[in-house]
């Protein structure tokens, strides 16, 4: 009847192998889901091992505590009157001040850039004083 009798055989071992194949790929496939699932991970860690988490978290909020921590501030000295208004006058007159001396080094530079002519007239020696 059959031609070949061999290859029905093989066509049962091939689909065993599949089958085979089949069941291995989907146990790494659960296995890697489950490695990958970080959250299911946590949880399971968190029930199987509370007490180090807990001393984990401690010892991380210590060092946070150190690391973050703010310099203490001295305690602040209280002025007397005179002392606050000179401070505040002396901080209303500073934009004032860098004006007057903002212009001042510009009047300078441009002397600089542009040098006065010079004036015969002004050269010529001074005449004697009568009270020598």
């Amino acid at each position: 009847m059959d031609r070949y009798p061999h290859t029905n055989q093989e066509i049962e071992r091939l689909i065993r192998d599949a089958a085979a194949a089949r069941g291995c790929l989907t146990g790494e496939v659960i296995a890697l889901r489950r490695r990958l699932d970080i959250p299911a991970r946590i949880r399971s860690s968190l029930k199987n091992h509370p007490a180090t988490w807990l001393a984990a978290s401690l010892a991380s909020g210590f060092a946070a505590r150190f690391v973050m921590r703010r310099k203490p501030q001295g305690a602040k000295k209280h002025r007397s009157l005179p002392a606050v208004l000179l401070g505040l006058t002396l901080t209303a007159a500073r934009p004032m001040v860098k004006i007057w001396l903002a212009n001042q080094a510009e009047l300078w530079l441009a002397r600089l850039a542009n040098p006065a002519p010079v004036s015969y007239l002004d050269s010529r020696p001074s005449p004697p004083s009568k009270f020598r």
